[in-house]
């Protein structure tokens, strides 16, 4: 999965912000620099998942995630803040959250269910395993609770609000954040509330600002669409063609357009058909390494390297760690484990 850069621009900020060095966490993860980072090029989602597991050992924070979905950093980037600040309901600023996740990640991460008086937001973070789950279930948790009560402000009713991991030792920041009705151990995160609280007209909704940023916000969308379309297209002729890498001129041709058209439109899309092929190599390399079964050696020959030796030394440049280490991770981050 490829998410945006804006989320490690957010995780560097927090860091600054509560004065921690994020130069020196950048610099572990093999990022030289935030800044250099460009908006329009999606990043993998392990140098996210690599951020968060450093940031949290540097700082030595197991609630990490708590901080950072309250911190100020959170309004810097994107359109998403300044909707929610500016939505005419909650129920709006919800929907609007989801329906404009692709400018940020692949999937949205909440939900609305409603039943009876009742609504929930439920939780599914694109962080599943390990310690950079949690921080992710935190910062959404927390992130959103602040969102319900601006939008329902005197009228929400939050009467659960639950996790689907053990009681952390640093429980204490929960009731903290939360207050009460914390369920640990439920079969899913979420955030139980009244239903009503949803259409509650925001007596602050400023419909001009408003409007503005989702006129931006659709413009984006639909730019957007547009380039992941194409790239998409790209992506599955490649996917399909493994083990050997085709050439841009056999891709082309299966999408019926010349090289040089091809070529054009990559490069206006910020991408190249180089950089694709490493991409589909790597999701490829990840989703077969999830698979411990399956032989380095079957994994290598089946991605088109001479060598398992080649192997190693391609998935360590996209990663920063060798294709057993990631495996071995995956097998130790099976689930959450709070501290």
């Amino acid at each position: 999965m490829l998410i945006s850069p804006i989320h490690l621009r957010v995780l560097a900020t927090v860091l600054d912000l509560e004065g921690h060095a994020s130069k020196l966490v950048l610099k572990a993860c093999g990022i030289e620099s935030i800044e250099r980072l460009d908006d329009s090029n999606w990043v993998p989602l392990s140098w996210y998942d690599r951020l968060v597991q450093t940031a949290m050992a540097h700082t030595r924070s197991p609630h990490l995630g708590l901080t950072a979905g309250t911190s100020p950093a959170n309004h810097r980037y994107g359109l998403h803040p300044m909707l929610a600040v500016h939505m005419p309901s909650l129920r709006q600023g919800l929907t609007d959250i989801m329906k404009f996740t692709p400018l940020l990640l692949e999937r949205p991460e909440i939900s609305l269910q409603e039943t009876g008086d009742l609504a929930k937001v439920i939780i599914s973070p694109i962080l599943e395993r390990g310690p950079a789950a949690l921080f992710r279930i935190e910062f959404i948790a927390v992130a959103m609770m602040q969102m319900l009560r601006y939008g329902g402000a005197a009228a929400i009713r939050i009467s659960g609000v639950h996790f689907s991991y053990p009681q952390p030792a640093h429980h204490l920041k929960y009731q903290a954040h939360f207050g009460s009705g914390l369920v640990f151990n439920a079969s899913e995160n979420a955030i139980v509330f009244n239903r009503a609280a949803l259409d509650q007209p925001l007596p602050w909704h400023d419909r001009v600002s408003y409007l503005e940023l989702k006129t931006r916000a659709e413009l984006s969308l639909s730019t957007l669409t547009r380039q992941t379309d194409l790239i998409q297209r790209v992506k599955n002729v490649l996917i399909a063609s493994f083990e050997e890498a085709p050439s841009m001129e056999y891709v082309a041709q299966q999408l019926g357009m010349s090289q040089r058209s091809l070529r054009r439109h990559l490069s206006g899309l910020g991408t190249s058909h180089t950089d694709l092929v490493k991409a589909c190599r790597q999701l490829m390399a990840e989703n077969r390494l999830a698979d411990t079964a399956v032989p380095l050696k079957q994994i290598a020959g089946e991605l088109g390297f001479s060598s398992v030796t080649c192997f190693h030394r391609a998935f360590k440049t996209w990663t920063g760690m060798t294709p057993q280490a990631w495996r071995d991770q995956g097998r130790s981050h099976g689930g959450l484990t709070p501290s």
